[in-house]
């Protein structure tokens, strides 16, 4: 299994109930769930290596974009304290908790086998969570820097947003290029702590999906029509000639080519998605695991592709190919997610609160709720 490529995903918007949900709503779950999906198979080892290399190109994009679509102005840009308090609940708590568990979970894991991450002080893991970055491999659960990164590009793109609402949408995109450009800039000196550098890189991303839904444009989309050629075109000669891209790294390549393959790749996938939501099957599985999107993003790598690793080389000394891992990974994240909302008290680790039982809603419905 090849080491991850520490991409990861997810955001959070409102909702009513899943019976109420609009078609949007279900389309973006969906989104959810496939993505999600293509992260689990990125740090599984998906091959060919430049299959997994082109999904690199628009996953992050497609979350973040996402992450505007739900954000609702009306609630958060006069409440500005609601929204820090919402987030750190549904954002930072659920970081922190899968972050202490992944660590506890090393600890027993280095405690059997003194040949395990033998190189890592017991110590430096606690910094890394503390940082809230990669930290050149020393944050165990890999993923999870994605939400401290969320976290801050939400509250970058509010207080942006603030000031700037109701003013020309060219002067909206011109400050938002300006703040993706500054972090770009700043990752070539420093990567600071909760990813704040990439936050900003992200607030294009933000800004097109927000706008998205102001104009609602998502059901304007149509799956095949000669937008469609356009913008595959564009996503295919952008990935080709950008270099590699792992934004949890601050490898963006060529900037221009990094932001057309994200946003083309985004509205692709999008429109791959309104055809297959015309399927029963694809549209319920897909729902539900984008409902699911935040237990996959903490558990499948921080648990169990953990213990798959450990088990390849100190039990079995062989090596599972990405699909099993995969399917190993998602099914032991859903069940766990079982697990832990049947316990009582221990909702705060998915951010759940402990108001009364309500239809499960997607990670991206729950921390811009």
């Amino acid at each position: 299994m090849q080491a991850p490529d520490t991409t990861s995903a997810t955001t959070a918007a409102e909702s009513a109930s899943a019976t109420s949900r609009t078609p949007r709503l279900k389309v973006i779950d969906m989104v959810r769930g496939i993505t999600i999906l293509l992260v689990v198979v990125g740090h599984a080892g998906l091959t060919p290596v430049v299959l997994n290399d082109m999904f690199r190109d628009f996953r992050l994009p497609l979350f973040f974009i996402v992450s505007g679509y739900l954000f609702s102005a009306s609630k958060y840009f006069d409440n500005f304290t609601a929204l820090l308090r919402t987030r750190i609940f549904t954002l930072v708590v659920p970081y922190l908790s899968a972050g202490f568990l992944c660590y506890l979970l090393w600890l027993i894991l280095r405690t059997l086998e003194p040949n395990h991450s033998p190189g890592i002080a017991w110590h430096e893991p606690m910094q890394a969570i503390a940082l809230g970055t990669y930290s050149g491999g020393l944050l165990l659960n890999i993923p999870s820097w994605f939400l401290t990164c969320l976290f801050v590009t939400q509250i970058i793109f509010c207080l942006s947003m603030r000031y700037l609402s109701g003013r020309p949408l060219l002067l909206q995109l011109a400050a938002m290029l300006a703040l993706s450009l500054s972090g770009y800039a700043l990752s070539t000196i420093v990567f600071l702590p909760w990813n704040i550098d990439v936050a900003l890189v992200a607030q294009l991303f933000v800004f097109i999906g927000y706008q998205l839904k102001q104009h609602q444009l998502l059901s304007k989309i149509r799956v095949f029509n000669l937008g469609t050629l356009v913008w595959m075109a564009l996503f295919l000669t952008a990935a080709y000639l950008n270099s590699y891209v792992d934004m949890n790294n601050r490898e963006y390549g060529n900037l221009f080519l990094f932001y057309t393959a994200g946003i083309a790749g985004s509205l692709l996938a999008i429109k791959m998605t309104q055809l297959l939501s015309r399927s029963r099957f694809f549209a319920a599985t897909l729902t539900y695991i984008g409902q699911e999107s935040l237990a996959i993003l903490i558990f499948h790598y921080g648990i169990f592709i953990l213990l798959l690793n450990f088990m390849e080389r100190f039990v079995f000394a062989s090596y599972l190919g990405w699909f099993p891992t995969t399917v190993i990974a998602v099914t032991g994240s859903l069940v766990l997610s079982l697990v832990v909302k049947r316990v009582p008290g221990m909702g705060f680790v998915l951010g759940r609160t402990r108001k009364k039982a309500a239809p499960p809603r997607s990670y991206v419905e729950r921390a811009a709720s």
